[in-house]
């Protein structure tokens, strides 16, 4: 995958988490420059986790089976959870087999995952800025 390139669509398998259990990740937006972060662009990845009885569900952004193929259980986005990353250092651990490319995520499932993210209580007020720039 080493032609692959960090785009807005485009999703991976990242281990997160103290198990470093591998999630998958929506990337939200074409790497731009955050400012106060430097020079190099910078993307957004949102953490999708499936649902599991007792837990917290933020419900801005709920996803079914079939909204993306690796996705079999009723799942949402974890705002909680959102990475802000240089496209270099994804790219990277692409390039090194550390994250998995998945299919891309159709137009309509991030357009749902970016207006989840402008309404979630649950993800830092400085991503939603950084979206609403990028919109």
């Amino acid at each position: 995958m080493q032609d692959w390139r960090c785009s807005k669509g485009e999703s991976l398998l990242i281990p997160s988490g103290p198990s470093e259990k591998r999630h998958l990740f929506a990337i939200l937006l074409d790497p731009c420059r955050v400012e106060g972060r430097g020079s190099k662009p910078h993307v957004l990845l949102a953490s999708v986790l499936s649902i599991k009885p007792g837990m917290f569900v933020d419900d801005s952004c709920l996803l079914k089976p079939g909204d993306h193929p690796f996705i079999r259980h009723d799942s949402f986005i974890d705002y909680r959870f959102t990475r802000l990353e240089q496209a270099e250092h994804v790219e990277a651990r692409v390039a090194e087999g550390v994250f998995d490319v998945k299919e891309s995520c159709s137009p309509d499932l991030i357009r749902r995952i970016i207006e989840g993210a402008l309404k979630s209580p649950r993800i830092p007020r400085e991503y939603k800025m950084i979206l609403k720039n990028q919109l």
